[in-house]
C-alpha cells in the first residue's frame, strides 16, 4: 500500500492507496468514533451526498473512510465565489434536514456523553472552509466529522460563515454583509442580523470547548493549542468584534443581493 501523510491541525490523516487500487483516508479514532460512524451510516441511508463512506478500522486502529477527491482551502488566504458559498449553505441545510431523524439517545461524542436537547440536532460542529471539498470551484462535500455532536443547527451555519464568507479576516464590510445575507437567505428561516449574532456566540463556544478539551487531555485539542491555532483564533475573534458594527450597518434591509461576485 502507498501511504501519504496529510498534515492538519489535529494531527493529520493518511491517504492510502489500497491493495484493491482504491484511495482511502485513514484517520485516528477515539471514544467518539462509534457515534460518528452511526451518524455517517444514517446520512448515507438518507441519501445525502458529499459525505464519506466508512470502510471499517485498520490494523493500527484507524478508521478507514472514502477519499473525496478535490481540493481543500485555507480560509486565511483562500476564498470561494458566491455560487460556491450558496452551494455549501444549501448542502448544510440538507444535512440538517437529513439528520433530524437521527435520535440515537445519549452517545459519547468528542465533547463527552451527550443526548439531544430540545431544538438540537447532531451538528457537524466544524464546517469551516478547510473541511470543504471543492471541485472546479464548486462545493462537493464535507470531511472531518470527528467533532460532530449535539448542538444548535444555527451554530453550524454560523461556523460555516466564519470562514466561508469569510468573517475571520477583513474584507470590505459591504462584501461581508452581502455574503452573510446570501447565506441567511439560502439556508432559510434566519435573518442576516440573527446570523451575525450567532457567529459571535459560536466563536465564544469554540473557546469554551477548547478549554474543556484541554482539561480532558484530548490529543486533537492539544495539537491545536501547540500549533498556535487557538491563539490565532482568539486574535481573529477580537478583530471581528471591532469590525462587527460596520458589517451590521452594511446589511441589506431585505434578502441577499443576487449579483455574482468573485471570491473575496
Amino acid at each position: 500500500m502507498e501511504r501519504e501523510h496529510l498534515p492538519g491541525g489535529s494531527g493529520g490523516v493518511w491517504r492510502v492507496r489500497e491493495a484493491d487500487g482504491e484511495t482511502r483516508v485513514h484517520r485516528p479514532t477515539g471514544p467518539w468514533t462509534p457515534a460518528v460512524h452511526a451518524l455517517l451510516a444514517h446520512l448515507e441511508g438518507q441519501g445525502l451526498g458529499g459525505v464519506p463512506h466508512v470502510h471499517g478500522i485498520d490494523d493500527d486502529g484507524r478508521e478507514i473512510l472514502d477519499y473525496l477527491p478535490g481540493s481543500t482551502l485555507d480560509p486565511e488566504v483562500d476564498g470561494v465565489s458566491d455560487a460556491a458559498l450558496g452551494e455549501a449553505v444549501s448542502w448544510l441545510r440538507r444535512y440538517h434536514d437529513a439528520v433530524r431523524s437521527f435520535a440515537p439517545g445519549a452517545l459519547e461524542w468528542r465533547q463527552g456523553v451527550q443526548g439531544l436537547e430540545a431544538g438540537q440536532v447532531v451538528c457537524h460542529n466544524d464546517p469551516g472552509l478547510y473541511n470543504w471539498v471543492v471541485v472546479d470551484g464548486a462545493f462537493a462535500g464535507m470531511i472531518d466529522w470527528d467533532r460532530a455532536g449535539p448542538g444548535d443547527p444555527l451554530d453550524d451555519l454560523a461556523f460555516l460563515c466564519w470562514s466561508g464568507v469569510p468573517l475571520l479576516r477583513e474584507i470590505p464590510p459591504a462584501d461581508a454583509a452581502r455574503r452573510l445575507a446570501l447565506a441567511a437567505e439560502t439556508y432559510g428561516g434566519v435573518t442576516p442580523r440573527a446570523l451575525l449574532d450567532a457567529v459571535e456566540r459560536r466563536m465564544a463556544l469554540i473557546s469554551e470547548r477548547w478549554r474543556a478539551g484541554i482539561e480532558r487531555g484530548d490529543p486533537g485539542t492539544l495539537a491545536l493549542r501547540d500549533a498556535g491555532i487557538m491563539d490565532r483564533h482568539h486574535r481573529r475573534v477580537a478583530e471581528f468584534s471591532r469590525r462587527r458594527g460596520q458589517i451590521m450597518a452594511a446589511l441589506p434591509p431585505g434578502g441577499a443581493r443576487r449579483n455574482e461576485k468573485e471570491a473575496p
